[in-house]
């Protein structure tokens, strides 16, 4: 099929849209868009709209051509409260205070194009991961201020071997942007020296991701989707005594799932993925080469995480299509990597959502979306970082929305 000039415009417009910066407060999406967000993350085991370019690149398969757009406002509230084991080391010792850190926009960007009846091609620009705080003069009696967001731009194709079986690949090209302050008073309560702000650094990666889809039966779909270790160019950040480093790739995962269809209105779906954290944030994770004699080596230290993804659907009339999901992902930290913590808070496990379709044609449907996480704390301390006891909080939610148009 082919598609006009005019489309390809839109496509580059979008694109250069998109490649905005963002940060969350989750580390990675739970799901890309507004229908898959709509449904937990579902996304594997069944193909809901171009996003499947990114979860399981064989879904495209099962598309005619298709441009999904939209944007989430993805809000996170985030608190700490933390002493110190001597008087004035905290700003505010033992009160809750609160990140400044505002909303966000996360674009979702994904164009389908069939080339022939067995194969398609598809790219997507999605926003993938980020995590940040802003909290006013505290934790060693300096402001605390971290940022870091994730683009993904993904082309590929997918090839339908047969009627049961989809397989595809695509080709992960990211951009991602990071800053961190932390400790620039530290002198003044007895800390050996301050440390220097790390700002406005980026760099670019590159990964891969392929999948297969199997329906062995109609009302039956198992997918399954493995993403690469995401390699990225070092973080690189100019000091008074040199160039400091930061190598952040992002993890590996493996995605699997079922979906039924017991009624032609309806999708039921089960996804579990493997993400390996401890492969790029684990012990004495990420890799820091530091010139500046004051910057402090980072250690996240997290754990591989399981996360469960159980998602509906229902075509209520031909016009509006319900939605609904639960995501649940154990928290990966380590309690005792008490700055770490309140630098990184990565606390978000539990997620509900919901959301609809409204069809106006054949062509045009507008997709809705909301997620909300309630509030997860994590407790702990480490006094070898001058800090006695720390809880943070967090709680998120976002608004989606996005048009999906088909040709």
């Amino acid at each position: 099929m082919k598609i006009s000039f005019k489309v390809f415009s839109i496509v580059a417009m979008l694109l250069l849209v998109a490649t905005g910066a963002f940060a969350t407060n989750g580390m990675r999406m739970i799901g890309f868009g507004p229908v898959q967000n709509s449904m937990g993350g579902i996304g594997v085991s069944v193909p809901l709209d171009a996003a499947t370019i990114i979860t399981n690149p064989s879904g495209m398969s099962e598309f005619k051509a298709r441009i999904d757009f939209g944007a989430s406002y993805f809000v996170p509230t985030v608190k700490q409260n933390v002493s110190g084991p001597m008087a004035g080391i905290m700003a505010k010792d033992g009160q809750n205070i609160e990140s400044n850190r505002g909303a966000s926009p996360v674009p979702a960007f994904g164009l389908v194009v069939p080339l022939n009846d067995k194969l398609s091609f598809g790219i997507g620009a999605y926003g993938i991961s980020g995590m940040g705080v802003d909290y006013e003069k505290n934790v060693y009696q300096s402001i605390l201020s971290t940022s870091y967001s994730q683009m993904r731009f993904a082309p590929g194709l997918s090839y339908k071997i047969n009627d049961m079986i989809s397989v595809g690949a695509v080709v992960n090209i990211m951009y991602a942007t990071m800053e961190f302050s932390a400790a620039t008073n530290a002198s003044t309560i007895g800390m050996p020296a301050d440390q220097e702000e790390h700002m406005n650094s980026s760099a670019f990666g590159y990964g891969a991701t392929i999948g297969a889809t199997i329906k062995p039966v109609e009302m039956i779909a198992i997918g399954i989707a493995y993403e690469t270790k995401s390699n990225f160019q070092n973080f690189e950040f100019n000091t008074d005594q040199g160039k400091d480093k930061i190598s952040f790739d992002q993890p590996q995962s493996i995605a699997g799932g079922i979906a039924v269809k017991p009624l032609k209105e309806l999708i039921l779906a089960f996804e579990i993925q493997w993400i390996q954290w401890s492969n790029t944030n684990g012990k004495n994770l990420p890799e820091f080469t530091q010139n500046s004699s004051s910057a402090t080596p980072w250690n996240l230290h997290w754990e591989d995480q399981l996360v469960y993804k159980i998602g509906l659907q229902y075509a209520l009339t031909p016009m509006f299509t319900l939605r609904a999901g639960f995501n649940y992902g154990k928290m990966p930290l380590d309690k005792t990597r008490a700055f770490e913590n309140l630098a990184f808070p990565a606390v978000a496990e539990y997620h509900y959502t919901a959301g609809i379709g409204i069809a106006f044609n054949n062509n045009l449907v507008l997709n809705i979306g909301g997620m909300y996480s309630p509030e997860t704390t994590l407790k702990g301390s480490n006094v070898l970082q001058y800090i006695a006891s720390y809880e943070t909080k967090m709680s998120q939610y976002s608004l989606d929305m996005g048009i999906a148009y088909v040709f």
